[in-house]
């Protein structure tokens, strides 16, 4: 069995325990890593980095497994100490991945898709190139995603409205990455 045979069966079996939890998470996992594939091809970047790509982002909420459904799909705001808790799901996540000794990319990916460029992020605060590169591109697609679909806390917006958000709060994301991410939705 070659290395992208086993890629893509950790990917469907993590994708089938996160489906069986929660429908909603796996309808999420699996736009993202279609997105990850367009968008890492967009970019440029060669086979076996989409492959990695669309893993890590296929995956990475698996941690979100560990936490309270009560939590995940609570409609209101929730308290200091609920989020404190939905912040751990990207070390969880990454943590419940290394025994398969994947490759480091998509552990990043997996751990840091919540760092914010400008260094507000979770979970280590990390700023700028420090945050890998997999996980700088995770979280413009992770936010885009959660803006446009309807989730328990809110409603979906359009892509224009989602587009002007992220503009709104560049600070949370590589520059560049994200002017290639609008050039690429516009295209």
């Amino acid at each position: 069995m070659g290395a992208l045979d086993m890629i893509d069966r950790i990917a469907n079996f993590i994708a089938g325990l996160v489906e069986g939890r929660d429908p909603d998470l796996a309808g999420h996992h699996q736009r993202l890593g279609s997105s990850a594939e367009r968008f890492g091809l967009h970019l440029g970047c060669t086979s076996e980095e989409v492959s990695l790509l669309c893993l890590g982002a296929e995956i990475h909420d698996l941690g979100k497994l560990s936490i309270s459904d009560h939590i995940l799909n609570k409609p209101a705001r929730l308290t200091a100490s609920e989020f404190s808790l939905i912040k751990q799901h990207a070390d969880i996540g990454a943590d419940l991945l290394s025994p398969l000794d994947l490759d480091p990319r998509v552990n990043d990916l997996v751990r840091f898709h919540h760092e914010n460029y400008d260094g507000t992020g979770y979970p280590q605060g990390l700023k700028g190139d420090e945050i890998p590169f997999f996980a700088r591109l995770a979280r413009i697609l992770d936010s885009f995603d959660a803006m446009i679909m309807n989730r328990p806390y809110h409603k979906g917006v359009s892509t224009e409205r989602a587009l002007r958000r992220m503009e709104q709060d560049s600070h949370c994301y590589d520059p560049n990455l994200l002017h290639q991410f609008f050039q690429s939705v516009k295209a």
